[in-house]
C-alpha cells in the first residue's frame, strides 16, 4: 500500500443531505492570528491593531478582522473531514457579520446543505449550497456564511487527485 491508495473521506455529492444540521469543533482566536493576518494582507487598520484606537470605538476594544473569523471558520468546516477529497472547488461565497469577535474569543460553526443541483458543466459533479452559522463562546451568532461548493459524485483516489 502507497500513498496513492488513500481514498477521501469527505462525503460525495449524493450523501449530502440538504437540512441536515452538523456542527465543527471550536478554535480560540489570539493575537497571532490577528498580526498574522496583518502582515499578509498588509491591513494594519487600528481597529484591529491599536488597542489605545480600539477602547474608543464603539466596541470599546480592538476586534478580530471579519476576514479572520470567515477563514478560522472555513477551517473549522476542513477539520470536520465531510469535505476531504470532495470539495473540489469554493464557486461562491458571501458573509455577513451580526457582531464583532473580540480577542481570545472562541468560535464553532453550525452548517447545513440547503440546496443541491446536478453540475451541467462538470456531470461528475454536484454543487451543494450551504449556510454557515457562526458563533462565539457564548452561543452568540456572530457571522452568516452562504458558501457554494463543487462537489465530487465519486470517491477520488490520490492517483486520480
Amino acid at each position: 500500500m502507497s500513498m496513492r491508495d488513500y481514498s477521501f473521506r469527505g462525503l460525495l455529492y449524493d450523501e449530502w443531505e440538504v437540512d441536515k444540521e452538523y456542527i465543527t469543533g471550536a478554535r480560540t482566536i489570539t493575537e497571532t492570528d490577528v498580526v498574522n493576518f496583518a502582515g499578509l494582507s498588509g491591513d494594519w487598520s487600528a481597529t484591529h491593531i491599536n488597542d489605545v484606537y480600539g477602547k474608543s470605538t464603539v466596541y470599546g476594544s480592538r476586534i478580530v478582522y471579519g476576514n479572520v473569523t470567515f477563514i478560522v471558520s472555513t477551517g473549522l468546516l476542513t477539520q470536520t473531514m465531510l469535505f476531504e477529497g470532495t470539495a473540489r472547488t469554493l464557486l461562491d461565497m458571501q458573509i455577513s457579520y451580526q457582531e464583532p469577535v473580540r480577542f481570545e474569543d472562541t468560535i464553532y460553526c453550525r452548517f447545513v446543505p440547503v440546496e443541491k443541483r446536478p453540475s451541467r458543466k462538470y456531470p461528475d459533479c454536484g454543487i451543494v449550497t450551504f449556510k454557515v452559522y457562526v458563533y462565539n463562546q457564548n452561543d452568540q451568532q456572530v457571522a452568516e456564511e452562504r458558501l457554494v461548493f463543487l462537489v465530487s459524485r465519486k470517491t477520488v483516489h490520490m492517483q486520480e487527485a
